[in-house]
């Protein structure tokens, strides 16, 4: 009987990406080499995954580019979560997070410091946009102060108004609301489908 395909895409490898037998369907490791001799997985994150995970986006909510979230928050959350790791180091993050059948956010984006610019947060969100295909998301959106990164990951400015469930569950009651600088971003899976229908 044939393994079910994992749902995370090899991206932009070279010279050569390598697929771990795929033991526990979707949620099996794949591994990717780099150029330069980099190795490291992307997969889904365990329970035993939160600490570190929350260690690293603390990094960046003590400099206000995320919001803080406790370490409880994370647990609960972990299934939403998408970690890259460097042996048994966690080295970026990223989560989707489900707000009705046509759409999600990408969040909780992060990269260790001595991993910026290689290209690694690219591969998180374009694993989160592959997950949101996969079942059947039409809109995945995110709040950013990277609006020029997101844009390069094919989302395109709009307004949080037109998302009414994302203020719903989560606008209404951030104690950031006044003063929220953030920029909404979105982007048409639908039309990723198409296009991949037109090749």
């Amino acid at each position: 009987m044939r393994a079910p395909r994992f749902s995370l895409p090899v991206l932009d490898v070279r010279p050569v990406a390598t697929l771990e037998s795929a033991r526990r369907g979707y949620r099996d490791r794949v591994l990717f080499m780099y150029p330069a001799g980099e190795t490291y997985a992307l997969r889904h994150a365990q329970p035993a995954d939160a600490p570190a995970i929350h260690a690293l986006l603390e990094t960046y909510v003590r400099e206000g580019r995320l919001l803080p979230r406790t370490l409880e928050q994370v647990y609960q959350s972990i299934r939403d979560f998408v970690v890259a790791v460097d042996g048994e180091t966690i080295i970026g993050c990223g989560a989707l997070r489900i707000y009705t059948e046509s759409l999600a956010e990408v969040g909780a984006l992060a990269v260790a410091r001595a991993w910026q610019g290689r290209g690694l947060g690219h591969r998180i969100v374009s694993a989160l946009k592959e997950e949101a295909k996969a079942l059947g998301i039409a809109r995945v959106i995110a709040l950013t102060l990277e609006e020029r990164f997101f844009h390069r990951q094919g989302f395109r400015t709009t307004h949080i108004a037109e998302f009414p469930e994302k203020i719903a569950r989560d606008c209404a009651r951030c104690a950031r609301r006044s003063t929220c600088i953030e920029i909404a971003v979105v982007h048409d899976v639908e039309a990723d489908i198409s296009d991949t229908g037109r090749n």
